[in-house]
């Protein structure tokens, strides 16, 4: 399932990265060159690009709001005597901390 996420933020990446080289060149249409079409405007491949980034931002964002907590839960009910037992040993590793 990470890996899935981790794809999808390195495809999020690549097409903002896309994008931000797009909107340098004054010339794209060489992207509309396998296509077979000339005379479209720049802005398309713009915008083309940018919805593209922006549905994998909302995809990503929808991970974080309702999977994240999900993910989180079933691994806590897995190890929830190691995390209690790791948070004790940093509350007393801290009380050691301050006493000296």
């Amino acid at each position: 399932m990470l890996v899935r996420y981790a794809l999808l933020a390195a495809l999020a990446a690549s097409s903002i990265w896309g994008l931000i080289e797009v909107s340098k060149t004054s010339g794209a249409e060489m992207l509309l060159t396998d296509v077979g079409q000339s005379g479209t405007p720049v802005n398309v491949s713009f915008w083309l690009l940018a919805s593209i980034a922006m549905l994998i931002t909302l995809s990503l964002f929808r991970f974080v709001v309702f999977g994240l907590p999900a993910l989180v839960d079933a691994c806590f009910k897995d190890t929830r005597t190691w995390s209690y037992l790791l948070v004790l040993g940093g509350l007393i590793y801290g009380v050691f901390y301050l006493a000296s």
